[in-house]
């Protein structure tokens, strides 16, 4: 697949997500081969603290870099939506109820949009089936799956970007999330 088809269905990264996909170096080339339109909620670009930490090698002490808004903006294949109906206002106060804002604020996007949301926040994923089951949830593991299926990279390759997630976004999916095996099945590798 050389890039990614502009009528693909809208997916949109919540902040943990996002920070993921930062993490790993390569968050521009992964959102250009995925078979999806990828956007955030201007409110999680400009109002979460977005950082991860700079991998500076291995044993040493690891520092925190904020991701400032204006580099989102510039990010190919990722767009920054703002509310623009008054029912997308409506579906933020309702998901706001149970969810932080930056949350809420996709949650209502992808409502609104016909979109699905990308999160590996169990209560984000337990409110979405509870208020909204009819929208698409994808959690990092699944998204890295496909990407590492559809760029055909190495095992190596792939184990250095889950490498790079676990130590600079400090994640690791939970064990029942969905690839979990295929995840964990790279950290012997390197």
């Amino acid at each position: 697949m050389s890039s990614q088809a502009p009528e693909g269905e809208l997916l949109l990264l919540d902040a943990c997500c996002l920070i993921n996909l930062l993490a790993t170096g390569r968050m521009e080339e992964i959102l250009r081969i995925l078979p999806f339109r990828f956007a955030t909620s201007r409110l999680v670009a400009t109002q979460e603290v977005l950082a991860i930490a700079q991998d500076s090698g291995e044993g040493t002490s690891i520092e925190r870099r904020v991701i400032p808004p204006a580099m989102l903006e510039k990010v190919e294949n990722l767009t920054l939506l703002d509310f623009s109906t008054e029912q997308e206002l409506a579906d933020f106060i309702r998901f706001a109820a149970h969810l932080d804002d930056g949350e809420a604020s996709v949650c209502a996007l992808a409502l609104s949009q016909g979109g699905g949301v990308a999160t590996d926040d169990l209560k984000v994923l337990r409110v979405l089936r509870q208020e909204a089951p009819e929208v698409l949830t994808l959690q990092t593991p699944e998204l890295l799956h496909e990407w590492a299926h559809l760029s055909a990279a190495s095992a190596p390759v792939i184990a250095g970007v889950l490498r790079s997630i676990e130590r600079r976004a400090r994640f690791r999916p939970r064990r029942n999330a969905p690839r979990f095996e295929w995840w964990s099945s790279f950290q012997g590798i390197l």
